[in-house]
């Protein structure tokens, strides 16, 4: 690979992969959005008596005020509280299998690729198992970006592919079909990147994404002949 050809590369990625806290400012009223729906849901089960613990009942009231912490930017409130209320780790750590605790992973996993922990943050990640398409979804492209910035680039790609399967949505799928068709064409693996622009043309043609990746199926079907 030519010195000329790397920096290019690398200018492609530094456009695409943001930092967490990029993309979870730039999506935030999306992303909070799926929690308010996520936490409707875990409140319904709740009011109607069934499913939920104690546990649960306890976790859920002290995760609002560690979300409100991540919301402002107070992100060691939001992981260790603030002496009154339970942070997102002893929730994580003490209220192991409730919804409560699975979300705190997820905001966990979230507050250490902010803090460039990118080793726990992945381990976090991976605990937070959410089924809800957003949520889940970026828990699990989350996982993708740290390993980017760990430049591990083929267990990204693993990531990117999981949280593209975990949810068809138009608004997760084509950021995560993007990155995984970028990380191939970093890669040299022009015709898989030529494969994932192409469906993002296809599937999500009002999407953001496919307003811009037309060029870059352009150069990567010219770079495969």
């Amino acid at each position: 690979m030519s010195k000329h050809k790397e920096e290019e590369k690398n200018i492609d990625l530094g456009q695409v992969y943001s930092k967490s806290e990029q993309f979870v400012e730039n999506n935030k009223k999306t992303i909070m959005a799926a929690i308010a729906v996520f936490v409707l849901v875990v409140g319904g089960w709740f009011a109607y008596g069934a499913y939920i613990s104690g546990e649960e009942a306890i976790a859920q009231e002290n995760i609002w005020k560690s979300q409100y912490y991540f919301e402002v930017d107070s992100l060691d409130k939001a992981l260790e509280g603030d002496g009154q209320y339970f942070g997102f780790e002893y929730i994580a750590e003490n209220y192991k299998g409730t919804k409560s605790a699975n979300l705190a992973n997820y905001y966990i996993g979230i507050i250490y690729k902010q803090k460039g922990d990118l080793e726990f943050a992945i381990d976090y990640l991976k605990k937070a198992s959410i089924k809800d398409p957003i949520l889940g979804a970026v828990a699990l492209g989350s996982c993708g970006d740290c390993y980017v910035d760990l430049g591990d680039y083929d267990e990204a790609i693993h990531y990117y592919k999981k949280a593209i399967s975990h949810s068809k949505n138009s608004f997760t799928a084509p950021i995560y079909l993007n990155k995984a068709a970028l990380t191939y064409e970093f890669l040299e693996e022009y015709s898989n990147a030529a494969g994932y622009y192409k469906q993002i043309i296809d599937d999500y043609s009002n999407s953001p994404e496919a307003a811009q990746v037309k060029k870059n199926l352009a150069r990567v079907e010219q770079l495969s002949n």
